[in-house]
């Protein structure tokens, strides 16, 4: 079967060696949106603790502590949530195209080429130089 993208890449396999790869790329993609979602999770919990910290201060305490700008909170917000929640997307919307690309490879394989997006042949070719090949 062959697989190729928008830049006109082209790579040949069979159908059973690509499952396998693209199985194994979809649980790394799948173990990347956790990780994200770990790492977003740890900021919220960090903000949380350091609200309830200053919320405990007595009046005086307050008016000495540091306490970062509004504009800095939400700043910091955008950096580690909402990024970090773009970048899920854009892993999830591969993971489909990927489910899209099994399917095929997967059902009737009558077909003999596959046109895929050009990050699905990027990750593959970062599959095959991870493996060593």
């Amino acid at each position: 079967m062959k697989i190729r993208d928008e830049l006109n890449r082209e790579l040949d396999f069979s159908c059973d060696e690509l499952i396998e790869m693209l199985r194994e790329i979809k649980g790394l993609k799948e173990q990347e949106v956790d990780v994200l979602k770990q790492k977003i999770k740890g900021y919220e919990d960090k903000r949380r603790a350091e609200e309830a910290f200053y919320q405990s201060l007595s009046p005086v305490r307050k008016f000495f502590a540091g306490r970062a700008p509004s504009h800095h909170q939400a700043v910091e917000y955008m950096v580690h949530v909402k990024e970090r929640l773009k970048q899920i997307d854009g892993i999830k919307q591969r993971i489909v195209q990927i489910d899209r690309v099994l399917s095929i490879c997967g059902g009737d394989a009558s077909e003999e080429t596959v046109e895929v997006a050009s990050g699905i042949t990027d990750d593959i070719i970062q599959y095959r130089k991870g493996q060593g090949e």
